[in-house]
């Protein structure tokens, strides 16, 4: 049985193959352990609340590919990572730059690599600024309907599920992990912006090229109300150069504190500052050969990273320890927005990722 790259199409229709797919399953019983890869043929379903405010006459369905890593066996219950590309990036560029897959053929965990249609986003970018993708419909919508079905396919476990992502995606990541903490049970944020810093294309544009106001209390009171029922609260993981300018570094410390005024609300129910960005501590990671030096800073809890954030000194708007397709300084470079220096981002994101999961993650305090 061979594995790992796997193509689909969410839009209707899958039905027939279904059946023949079960009988193929039947037949080749007992099941081996995955080894290679393969694309399987495109599926389809349609996620009625797909349409965006800004660019409604577009399709509700995008395409994805999915990762099986080598070790899998259907039927073993997997952790799923949802990897969420930059502007001018797909799942092709994305998946290499940042060597995901070889870190899941590591590790065991499939990965959901969404990509943004040009038809959507002339640059490819998600359409993080729309207030329907904000609030549960749109993109969101569409990637939970591609979740859903990489559920119903593949062996996923539900309680390990986590969403990554960079720039444009990294702000998408965001979203997600506002409004779906009953899904996700870590993120992560790669040199993207907290929920609702804009809501239109134009306000988008304007807080990536300047500072832009903030107020991190309302900012997570908004993102605390996506999350609807089945509230809990949700570890979260921020990486930045200081050195970005595409999204200013500052941008890092507003995700944080967004998601510390979220789970400040979540844990017992007050605006307290139970949880808070001020409580982080800090520790200086000096310069090394092939890495650049950085400082993180964590807010524990039960022994465990609830918040952290690490920024990199040096490093751009760029996947931090991402691989740039180039053999030598003097070569191209074949996928932009890496970095070959680290830290290691992608590492960076698994090992924080493996020590959450869903049923971990407290359920929310009745608000009082």
């Amino acid at each position: 049985m061979r594995t790992g790259w796997m193509s689909g199409r969410i839009a209707a229709g899958a039905a027939a193959g279904g059946a023949a797919l079960a009988t193929l399953c039947i037949l080749t019983l007992p099941l081996l352990a995955a080894e290679r890869g393969e694309f399987l043929p495109e599926a389809s379903v349609t996620s009625p609340n797909g349409s965006l405010v800004y660019n409604w006459i577009v399709s509700k369905s995008r395409d994805y590919r999915v990762y099986i890593p080598a070790g899998y066996v259907k039927g073993r219950p997997a952790p799923l990572v949802v990897m969420l590309h930059g502007c001018k990036q797909d799942p092709e560029s994305f998946a290499a730059g940042t060597r995901m897959n070889r870190l899941a053929d590591e590790q065991g965990f499939l990965v959901l690599y969404p990509r943004q249609s040009a038809l959507a986003n002339g640059y490819s970018c998600w359409n993080w600024f729309d207030p329907r993708t904000q609030a549960r419909g749109g993109e969101a919508a569409i990637v939970m309907a591609m979740i859903d079905e990489v559920a119903a396919r593949h062996s996923v476990d539900a309680n390990r599920i986590y969403v990554a992502g960079i720039s444009a995606g990294g702000a998408f990541a965001a979203i997600l992990a506002s409004c779906y903490t009953d899904v996700f049970a870590a993120a992560a944020v790669h040199s993207g912006f907290p929920y609702g810093v804009a809501d239109n294309p134009i306000a988008g544009l304007r807080v990536m090229e300047s500072a832009y106001p903030y107020d991190a209390e309302k900012s997570g009171q908004a993102a605390f109300a996506c999350r609807g029922s089945g509230r809990r609260t949700m570890p979260m993981l921020v990486i930045h150069g200081t050195e970005d300018d595409k999204v200013l570094p500052k941008a890092a410390g507003d995700v944080i504190r967004q998601f510390a005024q979220v789970d400040d609300l979540c844990d017992d129910g007050q605006d307290n500052d139970s949880i808070a960005a001020t409580r982080l501590t800090q520790k200086t990671v000096a310069a090394e050969p092939g890495q650049h030096a950085y400082v993180v800073s964590t807010l524990s809890r039960d022994g465990k990273p609830l918040l952290q954030e690490v920024l990199v000194t040096g490093l751009g708007h760029a996947w931090s320890g991402g691989d740039d397709g180039r053999a030598s300084p003097q070569d191209r470079v074949k996928f932009p927005y890496n970095d070959p220096q680290g830290p290691d981002a992608s590492r960076m994101m698994w090992d924080f990722f493996a020590q959450h999961t869903l049923g971990d993650n407290p359920a929310c305090a009745v608000p009082r």
